[in-house]
């Protein structure tokens, strides 16, 4: 189902209805939208040891415009352009699968309708729920094209199904694709645990709950369903199923804030029982005053692996290292301790060491212990030059075939 199908189709019912009731009213919606803006720049150096070292920077603008609600409904758009002007040929084929991607693409064009605390939208849209969520760490931020209503009206409790036919991936790279360009919205979706293996075939639907009615417990589970995927080779794989079950606790001892957690995922693809596997985490958090700390121990099926569910944020695990995220892998534990500090609000450290314990059918780093460290820094600028921000990100993962460090630099500016 293409985008004008899609989201154009509704607007322009909606456009017309609404034309004989008042035009003046809706050219005032038009006029009194909002605009906003970045720009961002990214700059990463990466040593995947035997497979070399490249380094590259690439740029991005992005500009949003959402109308004023008219008759509850809104239309938003969000254009995205990246280019990397100074990257060489063998940089564009080392960062061809998140960085090197020129041109530009549409990555939000939804019709929104807004009653009480019930949102509906149809077309190209940010999700962000567990098993269902884009990331916007790269020039290009993941989409979705589908249907999803999001329901907040009962007390302490929020209701969100939806329906996507088309992912927005960073870059083009998929579906044998010779030279690299701005992403597009194809059926092929992200997984961890199997990457980019899977299309979704008839589509994907999810369902989520989340409940807070009792004093510092929430609970949140959610289902998602690839119907008829296959693999990239187009080879049918049937349905693919995830499920992820959580409850959290958040309790004040003393001068600290504590939460703990548990959390149990399940995946089962019909026709490929390697990836049919589960995860059991566990996770204790303190806060007190600018510091947080928090430990986090997932455990996995020992002879399966696991799908997340799609989208590079879709990461869901309480333990992982931030980049490689080697946690769904069969007969592989994980445990990661957090430590961040805020020294201001716009000021923030954060680092994370990860230990990766594998047993003995883990095929992650050979089957060996594997350590990885994560450090990160942020400043949002102030005053005349607020809406400007940095982010440094350093990573080692210790591989026994050589150690993978990333050096990532982020410079945006927000309007």
């Amino acid at each position: 189902m293409t985008i004008a199908k899609l989201g154009l189709s509704s607007l322009l019912v909606a456009t017309l209805g609404v034309n004989a009731i008042s035009a003046d009213s809706l050219s005032s919606a038009l006029k009194n939208g909002k605009f906003k803006g970045e720009f961002k720049a990214i700059g990463y150096d990466v040593d995947k040891a035997a497979k070399g070292q490249e380094s590259i920077v690439s740029l991005g603008v992005m500009l949003n415009y959402v109308t004023a609600p008219f008759y509850n409904f809104q239309l938003g758009l969000r254009a995205r352009s990246s280019n990397s002007p100074w990257a060489t040929s063998a940089e564009k084929k080392f960062y061809k699968n998140d960085l090197y991607g020129p041109g530009a693409v549409l990555e939000e064009a939804y019709l929104k309708y807004k009653i009480h605390k019930t949102t509906l939208k149809a077309g190209r849209q940010y999700i962000k729920t567990p098993l269902l969520a884009g990331n916007g760490s790269r020039i290009v931020h993941e989409s979705f094209q589908g249907y999803t209503v999001d329901v907040k009206d009962l007390p302490k409790t929020r209701l969100f199904a939806g329906y996507v036919n088309r992912y927005l991936t960073r870059t083009d790279f998929l579906e044998g694709n010779t030279k690299t360009s701005i992403g597009n919205f194809r059926k092929n979706v992200f997984m961890y645990g199997n990457k980019y293996g899977y299309k979704m075939g008839d589509g994907l639907w999810t369902i989520l709950a989340q409940n807070q009615s009792v004093k510092g417990l929430k609970l949140t589970g959610q289902y998602l369903l690839l119907k008829n995927a296959t693999k990239k080779n187009d080879a049918a794989v049937g349905d693919i199923t995830v499920a992820l079950a959580q409850a959290e606790y958040k309790f004040p001892v003393g001068g600290l804030k504590v939460l703990t957690g548990i959390q149990y995922g399940t995946s089962h693809v019909d026709k490929d029982n390697s990836k049919s596997g589960d995860l059991l985490g566990f996770k204790v958090a303190t806060k007190y005053k600018r510091l947080m700390a928090s430990l986090g121990y997932v455990t996995d099926s020992d002879d399966k692996d696991m799908v997340s569910g799609v989208g590079i944020s879709s990461n869901w695990a309480y333990a992982g290292d931030i980049i490689g995220l080697e946690n769904y892998y069969k007969d592989t534990d994980a445990l990661s301790l957090n430590l961040k500090y805020k020294f201001a609000k716009n000021i923030m450290l954060m680092g994370r060491y990860t230990d990766y314990i594998a047993g003995s059918t883990s095929l992650v780093n050979g089957g060996n212990d594997l350590n990885a460290y994560d450090l990160i820094a942020s400043y949002g600028f102030q005053g005349a030059l607020k809406g400007l921000g940095t982010k440094f990100h350093y990573e080692n993962v210790d591989k026994d075939k050589g150690a993978i460090v990333n050096y990532r630099l982020y410079i945006t500016y927000k309007f």
